[in-house]
């Protein structure tokens, strides 16, 4: 849907607004900025969890005088280079937090959209609360078919480097990644129950990081 969106000319938000409610393959990377430990923390869950841990760097931001009302905020602009891509933010300052979505904070105010150049990514904030109870961060998922508690196995620390080459090959070919998190060969059989060879499931992957 989102490739079709692209070469259609769709905006990020059509695009958004089309594909809500759309299931995802896998969980959406979580990026969590450890300030008091200096570091990003980036975790995923394909059949198993992963995670990366890197040092925080700040967008170098250019600050801009036009307004737009998000979510009934009004918020400022701001743009930068920022791994690889060209970003446009706004952010508000009736939300003091120096936070936004993936990697982007350091602005005076929260980020509540987020897009880059290109239009390929589009990130913007649809509600914002405070939580009266602390919600744990929990490194543990459930194995396939687990119900209950969080019985599964602890999230497995990678490089970065290694992080990025199992989400391109996921996003790729969701079968080999399921063969290589498995460690043997998915098997696909006709409607006569003859083996088959296994469907053709590559796609073109837009990394957000260039």
């Amino acid at each position: 849907m989102m490739n079709e969106g692209l070469k259609k000319g769709m905006s990020p938000w059509e695009i958004h607004e089309t594909t809500k409610g759309y299931p995802l393959r896998g969980t959406t990377p979580i990026y969590y900025q450890l300030h008091d430990k200096k570091k990003t923390r980036v975790t995923t869950q394909y059949m198993k969890g992963y995670f990366y841990e890197e040092p925080i760097t700040m967008p170098n931001w250019t600050l801009h005088e036009d307004t737009a009302t998000i979510s009934g905020f009004i918020c400022k602009r701001a743009t930068t280079h920022y791994r690889g891509r060209d970003w446009e933010v706004y952010y508000t300052s009736d939300i003091p937090l120096s936070r936004g979505p993936w990697k982007l904070w350091g602005l005076p105010g929260l980020i509540t959209r987020a897009t880059d150049a290109d239009h390929y990514f589009l990130f913007e904030m649809e509600t914002f609360k405070r939580l009266i109870n602390p919600v744990p961060i929990i490194y543990i998922h459930r194995e396939i078919g687990a119900k209950g508690g969080y019985t599964g196995a602890e999230y497995k620390k990678i490089s970065r480097k290694t992080y990025l080459e199992y989400e391109r090959l996921y996003h790729e070919d969701a079968i080999a990644f399921g063969d290589f998190e498995t460690g043997s060969p998915s098997n696909f059989f006709d409607e006569s129950g003859n083996p088959t060879s296994a469907p053709v499931m590559k796609r073109e992957y837009i990394p957000i990081e260039k």
